[in-house]
């Protein structure tokens, strides 16, 4: 019913400005939260030579807040976080809640759950750095875990006769992933970076503003991947590309 379709488009529109809200809310508590550390620290601390005192305090203030918001950026980023709340809030506006619940727990537990416990187990017992799997040795290995899972999860949306966008949007990952296995011979694209450019090109037939806003979110994922120093600008560059080009051969 079109009266039915026009409030939960509202509803998917209001939703999701609220989750980019909190989002930019957090990255202004980090940067107030490292502003007030680093004057603490100085108040504390008081040099002699005030000149030199002052420029090391200029910069921890700088670098204090980057550091943080850089930090909650790329978790909010995260391909296991942003990718799954845009899809909930999408799968709301276009099925209803009960059917983006299950459309999303299906995805959970036969993709999600299976592949960050495969990857703490891999961390726990010293054969992988860290949970990014940030050395490039140790990539080919996620990816092909990455593409079982899914693959299993596609399985799964169709035994169970789920809406398709889920089951696209599987496929989707599955192509990315690809491109990441094939690109890491030469150099290691940024995944989080490719995630949520798909997922914001993704939001395009919806909304165009809510499309480019979140562009810019993906953007500033690629930002936070370099400051935190997982990835060149380079790489993060070919991630958001990557992205864009697996949205627009899904949506063609």
């Amino acid at each position: 019913m079109p009266g039915q379709q026009d409030h939960r488009r509202t509803v998917f529109i209001e939703a999701l400005r609220v989750t980019l809200r909190w989002m930019v809310v957090r990255a202004v508590r980090s940067v107030d939260t490292g502003v007030r550390n680093a004057r603490r620290w100085y108040a504390e601390n008081r040099a002699t030579d005030s000149r030199g005192a002052h420029d090391f305090m200029r910069r921890l203030a700088l670098a204090l807040p980057k550091a943080q918001v850089a930090k909650w950026v790329s978790i909010a980023g995260h391909p296991f976080v942003f990718s799954p709340m845009v899809a909930l809030l999408v799968g709301a506006y276009l099925f209803g809640p009960v059917e983006s619940v299950i459309g999303l727990l299906t995805v959970i537990l036969c993709c999600l759950l299976p592949a960050s416990l495969y990857i703490l187990r891999k961390v726990k017992i010293g054969e992988w750095s860290d949970l990014d799997v940030s050395a490039r040795k140790d990539r080919p290995h996620l990816f092909l875990v990455g593409f079982a899972f899914l693959l299993f999860t596609e399985l799964v949306l169709w035994v169970t006769r789920q809406p398709n966008v889920y089951a696209l949007g599987c496929l989707a990952a599955l192509i990315l992933i690809g491109g990441g296995l094939f690109l890491n011979r030469w150099l290691k694209p940024s995944m989080h970076a490719g995630f949520a450019m798909l997922t914001a090109c993704s939001l395009w037939p919806l909304s165009a503003s809510l499309s480019l806003v979140a562009m810019l979110f993906a953007v500033a994922v690629g930002w936070s991947r370099v400051q935190l120093r997982r990835h060149t600008w380079w790489e993060v560059g070919v991630g958001l590309l990557l992205g864009m080009l697996v949205c627009r051969l899904i949506q063609a």
